[in-house]
Protein backbone atom coordinates (compact mmCIF):
# COMPACT_ATOMS: atom_id res chain seq x y z
CA UNK A 1 0.00 0.00 0.00
CA UNK A 2 1.34 3.23 -0.59
CA UNK A 3 1.27 6.52 0.89
CA UNK A 4 -1.71 8.01 -0.73
CA UNK A 5 -3.77 4.72 -0.08
CA UNK A 6 -2.99 5.04 3.54
CA UNK A 7 -4.03 8.89 3.59
CA UNK A 8 -7.34 7.26 2.05
CA UNK A 9 -7.96 4.82 4.20
CA UNK A 10 -7.01 7.19 6.80
CA UNK A 11 -9.60 9.55 5.81
CA UNK A 12 -12.04 7.23 5.57
CA UNK A 13 -11.92 6.25 9.29
CA UNK A 14 -12.15 9.94 10.01
CA UNK A 15 -15.11 10.42 8.01
CA UNK A 16 -16.58 7.70 9.75
CA UNK A 17 -15.82 9.05 13.14
CA UNK A 18 -17.42 12.24 12.08
CA UNK A 19 -20.23 10.78 10.52
CA UNK A 20 -20.47 9.04 13.78
CA UNK A 21 -20.44 11.72 15.83
CA UNK A 22 -22.75 13.48 13.91
CA UNK A 23 -25.50 10.80 14.09
CA UNK A 24 -25.25 10.94 17.97
CA UNK A 25 -25.39 14.10 18.38
CA UNK A 26 -28.55 14.27 16.08
CA UNK A 27 -29.97 11.18 18.18
CA UNK A 28 -28.82 12.71 21.76
CA UNK A 29 -30.81 16.03 20.47
CA UNK A 30 -33.96 13.88 19.66
CA UNK A 31 -33.85 12.16 22.76
CA UNK A 32 -33.44 15.58 24.73
CA UNK A 33 -36.86 16.77 23.14
CA UNK A 34 -38.32 13.70 23.36
CA UNK A 35 -37.36 14.43 27.05
CA UNK A 36 -38.52 17.83 27.77
CA UNK A 37 -42.08 16.47 26.11
CA UNK A 38 -42.47 14.16 28.62
CA UNK A 39 -41.50 16.52 31.37
CA UNK A 40 -44.55 18.76 29.61
CA UNK A 41 -47.33 15.85 29.62
CA UNK A 42 -45.75 15.03 33.44
CA UNK A 43 -46.62 18.76 34.56
CA UNK A 44 -49.86 18.93 32.17
CA UNK A 45 -51.08 15.67 34.30
CA UNK A 46 -50.24 16.98 37.22
CA UNK A 47 -51.77 20.53 37.00
CA UNK A 48 -55.22 18.44 36.22
CA UNK A 49 -54.53 16.25 38.97
CA UNK A 50 -53.95 18.80 41.69
CA UNK A 51 -57.29 21.27 39.76
CA UNK A 52 -59.42 17.84 40.44
CA UNK A 53 -58.30 16.57 43.71
CA UNK A 54 -56.78 19.69 45.80
CA UNK A 55 -53.13 20.83 46.40
CA UNK A 56 -54.07 19.34 49.86
CA UNK A 57 -54.55 15.58 48.43
CA UNK A 58 -50.56 15.30 47.42
CA UNK A 59 -49.27 15.79 51.04
CA UNK A 60 -45.83 17.01 51.57
CA UNK A 61 -45.70 17.69 47.83
CA UNK A 62 -48.63 19.38 48.01
CA UNK A 63 -47.54 21.62 50.82
CA UNK A 64 -44.47 22.39 48.78
CA UNK A 65 -46.29 23.63 45.73
CA UNK A 66 -48.29 25.59 47.90
CA UNK A 67 -45.78 27.70 49.28
CA UNK A 68 -43.94 27.88 45.96
CA UNK A 69 -46.83 29.46 44.68
CA UNK A 70 -46.97 31.62 47.71
CA UNK A 71 -43.80 32.68 46.72
CA UNK A 72 -44.20 33.58 43.30
CA UNK A 73 -47.38 35.75 43.97
CA UNK A 74 -45.33 37.70 46.84
CA UNK A 75 -43.11 37.99 43.77
CA UNK A 76 -44.94 38.79 40.80
CA UNK A 77 -46.71 41.51 43.71
CA UNK A 78 -43.08 43.06 44.23
CA UNK A 79 -42.16 43.52 40.32
CA UNK A 80 -45.95 45.23 40.13
CA UNK A 81 -45.12 47.67 42.97
CA UNK A 82 -41.49 48.29 41.25
CA UNK A 83 -43.33 49.20 37.86
CA UNK A 84 -46.50 51.16 39.65
CA UNK A 85 -48.96 48.90 38.38
CA UNK A 86 -52.10 47.31 40.13
CA UNK A 87 -51.62 44.31 41.56
CA UNK A 88 -52.58 41.80 39.52
CA UNK A 89 -55.42 39.01 39.97
CA UNK A 90 -54.34 35.61 40.07
CA UNK A 91 -56.86 32.43 40.83
CA UNK A 92 -55.98 31.18 44.26
CA UNK A 93 -56.26 27.71 42.70
CA UNK A 94 -53.62 27.66 39.99
CA UNK A 95 -52.20 31.14 39.91
CA UNK A 96 -52.83 32.25 36.50
CA UNK A 97 -53.97 35.69 36.40
CA UNK A 98 -56.97 36.59 35.29
CA UNK A 99 -59.10 39.95 34.31
CA UNK A 100 -61.32 41.85 36.53
CA UNK A 101 -64.77 40.37 36.53
CA UNK A 102 -64.40 36.94 35.58
CA UNK A 103 -66.15 34.15 37.38
CA UNK A 104 -64.11 31.31 36.65
CA UNK A 105 -60.67 30.99 35.88
CA UNK A 106 -59.82 30.79 32.22
CA UNK A 107 -56.89 27.95 32.97
CA UNK A 108 -58.32 25.73 35.25
CA UNK A 109 -62.03 26.91 35.71
CA UNK A 110 -61.88 27.24 39.57
CA UNK A 111 -64.56 29.79 40.89
CA UNK A 112 -63.19 33.31 41.82
CA UNK A 113 -64.30 35.23 44.12
CA UNK A 114 -66.48 38.22 43.21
Amino acid sequence: MGFFDDLKATAKTEMDGVKKSVKAAQLQSELNDLKREETEAYAAIGRQAVSEAGVQKFGDAGAKLLEIQEKITAKEAEISEVKGLEAELICPNCKTPYTEGAKFCGNCGAKLSE
